[in-house]
């Protein structure tokens, strides 16, 4: 599994970053053996710092891996149970739904099948209490479905398992990050905090499509969601350390353990399905996971990683040893992870992520089941009809305005009950399932950024 040349690894990455509107990016691959890393760009448009090796990027949701092994050293330790109720641990947990608050498990959590609506983003203070304050926000928080009834991303959820690592473990959720994991795994770097990161360069995100950007006014997401992504900054090779000990049985290279081999397997483990042509194809305990050579099983793993104007990616494949890490700083970031994985992971791991799904303009479908409105804490989606095109207008809520405007995608069938559609500034299609069907025969939810969002115009 050779690496590529490392001059051409650097001209492809800048000549990606122009392509692809990027300002910034770190690309690290692993053969199992050795990587090769590339840098271009800058930190800041603004200032135009030149991006290196050492810049430390907002990893986002990437984080979701680190708070799961988190809680699965402290189910190791058995000062945690994955299908013991939440309560069991804190005793005071209330949501909007009484008999989800009393029966949802740490597992729900860590599979993001609790109904709960994730994208709640209430800024809770800054303050070593922060993350118990959050939890206590979510009293009033509702379902967007039934608890275990389908997969449903859910950042709140790891909020509440983050708060549980802290009663477990008798220490904050930073303090756990770095005693527990970042120490041992060698990555002094990976910071939780921005008093932390300031002691290495950092990248600040872009907000706008590529050809318009600007550096985001708010640098950071709201802290007290740091254990579902909102603060962690890293490395490249910090990140590729998690995955190089999630590939060796949760041993460092040097053999310090950190996960048992049978913690590893339940974070790889099968836990639920995704619709069927979504970008990830399963959820193991926080991994997302994929059948790239469709024989039913899923040998790679990983997670995606956006925040405020940032985004990140890393894929891992154990049967290789192959890895890829990629952190950038705003544009269209998703067009160029795709370029670039489908670009190297075939050489680094003799196997390929399949293609998205593609329209089908012959295909037949019922319109009127599928117009209406569908929303969660994020915002809404409207489905309309307009010259015999479906159209999605997305709308933000007022606390998810700084995230994305409001914009319009035409969306195209792709199979049935599958539509895709390219948002504005962007080369990537997305997906949008139209799930179940309510009394008046209409589609229950709409499946859109792996999230669930409910029909609301009843």
């Amino acid at each position: 599994m050779p690496l590529p040349d490392q001059t051409l690894l650097q001209e492809t990455l800048a000549t990606a970053i122009e392509d692809f509107g990027v300002p910034g990016a770190t690309l690290l691959l692993w053969n199992g053996t050795g990587f090769a890393e590339a840098s271009a760009g800058v930190c800041n448009i603004d200032t135009k710092v030149p991006v290196t090796p050492d810049t430390l990027f907002q990893i986002g949701s990437i984080t979701k891996l680190y708070t799961a092994a988190l809680c699965l050293q402290l189910v190791e330790e058995g000062k945690l149970k994955l299908d013991a109720p939440v309560r069991e641990t804190l005793p005071d947990f209330a949501l909007g739904d009484e008999d989800t608050a009393a029966r949802v498990t740490l597992r729900h959590l860590l599979n993001h099948t609790s109904g709960l609506d994730g994208d709640f983003f209430k800024d809770a203070g800054r303050g070593e209490d922060r993350i118990e304050k959050y939890v206590g926000l979510l009293k009033d928080v509702r379902q967007i479905h039934p608890l275990d009834h389908m997969f449903s991303y859910c950042n709140a959820g790891f909020v509440v398992a983050g708060r549980m690592v802290e009663i477990a473990s008798g220490m904050g959720w930073d303090k756990a990050v770095r005693t527990r994991l970042a120490k041992p795994l060698g990555t002094p770097s990976f910071s939780t905090l921005p008093e932390q990161a300031m002691r290495y360069q950092t990248a600040i995100g872009h907000l706008g499509v590529p050809g318009s950007l600007i550096v985001t006014p708010i640098a950071y997401l709201a802290q007290s969601n740091a254990p579902a992504g909102s603060m962690p900054m890293a490395r490249a090779r910090d990140v590729l350390a998690f995955a190089r000990m999630m590939m060796n049985d949760g041993k460092t290279p040097d053999g310090t353990p950190i996960l048992s081999p049978e913690s590893v397997a339940a974070m790889h483990g099968f836990t639920a399905a995704c619709p069927a042509g979504m970008n990830i194809d399963a959820i193991g305990l926080a991994s997302f996971m994929w059948d790239w050579d469709g024989d039913g099983t899923y040998e790679t793993f990983g997670h995606d990683g956006s925040t405020i104007g940032q985004a990140a990616w890393l894929r891992y494949h154990p049967a290789s040893g192959a890895a890829f890490v990629l952190l950038t700083n705003g544009g269209n970031g998703k067009g160029m992870a795709d370029k670039l994985m489908a670009e190297y992971f075939p050489a680094l791991g003799h196997i390929a992520p399949p293609p998205m799904p593609q329209a089908d303009p012959t295909l037949d479908y019922a319109a009127n089941p599928l117009l209406g409105r569908y929303g969660k804490a994020s915002g809404t989606i409207d489905i309309s009809q307009k010259d015999g095109k479906l159209i999605a207008h997305h709308a933000p809520s007022a606390e998810f305005a700084a995230l994305q405007g409001i914009y319009d995608v035409e969306l195209s069938p792709a199979a049935p009950g599958l539509f895709v559609g390219v948002p504005p500034g962007y080369t990537r299609p997305v997906t949008y399932h139209f799930l179940e069907e309510d009394r008046f025969g209409r589609a229950r939810y709409l499946h859109y950024g792996v999230r669930a969002h409910p029909r609301i115009d009843e």
